[in-house]
Formats: C-alpha cells, sequence, structure tokens
C-alpha cells in the first residue's frame, strides 16, 4: 500500500512539473521574442490606449517610428508575475510580423508589463518612462479588434419590464445603430468611478444590451443593463456586476431607438 501511495504521489508531482514547466516556458518564449525582436520582423504596429477619449483611441504607427519602439520592446524585464486581481489602465502595442502573427506588447497601469498574455512584475519608473510619449490620435477602426483576435462581435438590445420580462427585442444591430452599442459600452468601460450592483428585476423598466463574441465554433455572450436612477443613466455589467455612470443622451438615443420599434 505504501508503495502505492508513493508511486501515487510521484505521479501526481510529476504532472505539477510538467504543467509548471510547459506554463514557465510560454513565459520565457514571450519574453524571449519581446528581447529578439527586429524592425525586419515587423509589418505594422498599432496602438489601443483605454481609457481615452474615443478620439484619441488608437494610433498606426509610421514605418520609420518603429525602430525606436522595438528598442523598448528589446529592452523588456521583469519578474514573472500572476494576473492581478486588478486590471485597470492600459497601452496596448499589437504587434504584427511579416509571417501574419499578432502580438501583443502591453503597459498595465505601469505596474506589469505584459506580453502575450504573459505578467511581470516591472519596474513602474521604467514602464512610466518607456510609454510616456505614446498618444493615440484616431477612434478605433472598424474591425479591429476582429482582426487582430480572431473574435466577431454581435450586438443586441432589449427593452426589459418589471422581474425581467422581454417587452421589445432588437437584434442585430447594424450601422448607425451598432454604433449606438459600441460607444455606450465604451463610455462605461472608460469610467473609473464604480458603484454597487443595482436588482436589475426591481426597475419597472431597463435596457438589456447584450454583446455576443464569436471565435470559430464558440460563441459567448455578456449583458450590460441600463437604467435610470436619481436622474443619471448607469450601466451595470452582468446582474451582479458593478456599475458606472454613462452619458444620459447616449440612454436617450437608445430609449428613443426601442421605443420607435413599438
Amino acid at each position: 500500500m505504501k508503495k502505492w501511495i508513493l508511486l501515487l504521489s510521484f505521479i501526481v508531482l510529476l504532472f505539477s512539473v510538467i504543467v509548471t514547466n510547459h506554463y514557465l516556458k510560454d513565459i520565457d518564449d514571450s519574453l524571449s521574442w519581446a528581447k529578439n525582436l527586429s524592425v525586419n520582423d515587423v509589418q505594422s504596429i498599432e496602438m489601443v490606449i483605454s481609457p481615452s477619449d474615443r478620439e484619441n483611441h488608437y494610433k498606426k504607427f509610421s514605418p520609420e517610428e518603429f525602430g525606436a519602439i522595438i528598442n523598448i520592446i528589446n529592452a523588456s524585464r521583469g519578474q514573472k508575475a500572476d494576473a492581478p486581481a486588478e486590471l485597470g489602465s492600459t497601452i496596448t502595442l499589437y504587434i504584427t510580423t511579416k509571417e501574419g502573427n499578432v502580438h501583443t506588447y502591453q503597459n498595465l497601469r505601469n505596474a506589469y508589463l505584459v506580453i502575450d498574455n504573459g505578467y511581470f512584475s516591472a519596474d513602474s519608473s521604467w514602464l512610466a518612462s518607456s510609454f510616456k510619449d505614446f498618444k493615440g490620435d484616431a477612434l478605433l477602426p472598424d474591425g479591429f479588434t476582429e482582426r487582430v483576435t480572431g473574435i466577431t462581435t454581435t450586438y443586441g438590445l432589449m427593452k426589459l419590464g418589471k422581474n425581467g420580462k422581454m417587452l421589445s427585442p432588437l437584434f442585430p444591430l447594424e450601422g448607425t445603430y451598432r454604433q449606438l452599442a459600441e460607444e455606450t459600452v465604451f463610455n462605461h468601460l472608460i469610467k473609473s468611478t464604480l458603484y454597487p450592483p443595482q436588482d436589475i428585476d426591481s426597475f419597472d423598466a431597463c435596457y438589456m444590451l447584450r454583446v455576443i463574441y464569436s471565435s470559430k465554433n464558440s460563441n459567448t455572450a455578456h449583458d450590460y443593463y441600463l437604467f435610470i436612477m436619481n436622474g443619471d443613466a448607469y450601466m451595470q455589467s452582468g446582474k451582479g456586476g458593478l456599475n458606472a455612470k454613462v452619458d444620459t443622451e447616449l440612454y436617450n438615443r437608445i430609449d428613443t431607438l426601442l421605443n420607435s420599434f413599438n
């Protein structure tokens, strides 16, 4: 019996070592890629800053700017770390290589360097000084997220009554309706002040904005809830998530849109 226990313990330990080594290898590969990247490897470099004004959310760098950016990437350093519980502000570079691969290189609130989902606890002064001149100058292009992630998004709107009763669905949203949905979610995401969740079913009327993320054969849905409270408009992430104020004008446009289909 003791031999079987020892054997089982050894197998569990070996499995743990293999999984850990595989994870660490992926992390090491990310850092190695960053340190060895050259201008000749790169097809394009794009950047997304969050939060930011919509007009300054994105930038596409010219080839003349690649060298300075790659010098920063080559200087990457930090200690391996777990993903933090709190995310926060980000500056994310999307580097597309001439082979067609897309790599991400991210400054997470001047505390973490994130390379292709590998987290490193980095020196905050180095992160701040390295990224201080990065500024967006454009709106996020249509289809950008789908292009760099391979994930497509579909939006839908529904008016809900008491106890979450569905009153008027509108799905899918296209054209200016989709733009309205995207702008409203973005307006919610850039807000830094968050409030406790509200009981959505207690409202006599509110709106649900559903976002469906599709990748290959899988679909994932996330719901946002829009409601008026004490004269202000709020958007809540899920029924149990936190909420933030959004522009009342956006709420009124959604209200007008759905009521026009009744």
